[in-house]
């Protein structure tokens, strides 16, 4: 359970030891003893701190009890932890907790739930019954293309792509299965790489381009008659550029840049987009002076090309300092003499990521970046 159940072990093992228990058997009975703990936990009455830790603590036993019947594994994505059931099916054990711990009846409540996770992991709940319709469409009309990763409803695909399933999802739930396959061919039909596709103009591309780091491994993983635009910043770290729908991105390819070569600068017009986009940083401290850059917006990655991000830096420290994005949604920066912390940080941050880049050292300076060399 150590390794597909990631860190709902240990809180689940706190829970049972604050319990007085030892972790109870699994299948029915770990549910009945679960039931048994809400019931005890609401009669006695607490605080919200005190909910907060009881959810946190059965949610990951929860967890453990559906990965153990249904088989799956737990994922992590910016702090949220989730439990992956069957092909494309998603469960929010802490979420489930909390229902029961409002409703008039928990344990009808808790049932439900494990009704709706045994139908997400047989691709019949509410999550991987979207999924698998999409995946379905997806083979049908783009045979090339794959989901390479998931997280609940946002699946990446082997193009780069990334698609948000929530719209679909709306139509799933109101209406039926024919309409969700529409839905999903809508966004199929708009995906990169069709030769029915148009290339987008650059009128309508210009406000839309954002850069996107990428690696090595990233770019050996497409079909080698994707070519995208890309620069190379050093180590294995490479600057791709995007276009944003709201919640849909594509990559750009080459030959759309080339096509824009008359009309304006994609790179340069990418960086000040990103630029207007941060406008001000939230710089969240980890320990000893290593800061995190968190936007959340899924540019935080590529926030490592900000012209005068050493600017901002030296406000904080004239001290230099140097940065890493281990993946999409983290930027770590520190002084120079935290290069160990951050380098161990980022290479942690990197393996655990299910979209990695690196876990390299830049030197931020005000000429522009610099590879770290060990």
């Amino acid at each position: 359970m150590e390794e597909i159940g990631g860190r709902l072990v240990p809180a689940a093992l706190g829970f049972a030891e604050v319990r007085g228990s030892a972790l109870p058997a699994a299948g029915p009975t770990g549910v009945r003893w679960l039931a048994d703990q809400i019931e005890r936990f609401l009669e006695q009455g607490g605080d919200p701190i005190a909910d907060d830790r009881f959810v946190e603590g059965a949610g990951a036993l929860l967890g453990l009890l559906l990965i153990e019947h249904l088989g799956g594994r737990t994922r992590e994505r910016e702090g949220t932890h989730r439990v992956q059931l069957g092909r494309f099916g998603w469960f929010d054990p802490f979420g489930a907790i909390e229902q029961a711990l409002d409703a008039e009846d928990p344990r009808d409540c808790l049932s439900k739930s494990l009704a709706v996770a045994e139908r997400e992991a047989s691709d019949a709940g509410p999550v991987s019954r979207v999924v698998s319709i999409f995946a379905e469409v997806l083979g049908e009309q783009r045979p090339d293309l794959q989901i390479e990763s998931q997280f609940e409803l946002t699946v990446e695909l082997n193009n780069g792509a990334t698609v948000d399933l929530a719209r679909v999802e709306k139509v799933a739930r109101d209406q039926d299965q024919v309409a969700t396959a529409e839905a999903a061919l809508r966004i199929v039909s708009m995906l990169p790489g069709d030769d029915r596709l148009r290339d987008t103009q650059w009128a309508e591309a210009m406000a839309r381009l954002f850069p996107r780091l990428v690696s090595d491994r990233f770019l050996g993983s497409l079909p080698a008659d994707d070519v995208l635009y890309r620069e190379e910043l050093g180590h294995d770290v490479h600057l791709t550029l995007q276009l944003r729908y709201g919640p849909r991105a594509r990559y750009v390819r080459r030959a759309e840049v080339e096509q824009w070569l008359d009309s304006g600068d994609a790179f340069h017009q990418s960086i000040r987009n990103l630029a207007s986009h941060s406008r001000e940083l939230r710089l969240e401290p980890i320990q000893d002076g290593l800061l995190r850059v968190r936007q959340g917006d899924g540019l935080d990655a590529a926030r490592l090309v900000l012209p005068d991000l050493a600017v901002r830096l030296r406000q904080l420290s004239a001290e230099g300092w140097i940065a890493a994005a281990p993946h999409r949604d983290v930027l770590l920066v520190a002084p120079l003499d935290g290069a160990p912390m951050l380098a161990k940080h980022a290479n942690d941050a990197a393996e655990r990521a299910p979209h990695p880049i690196s876990g390299a050292l830049f030197s931020v300076t005000e000429e522009g970046l610099f590879p770290v060399h060990p």
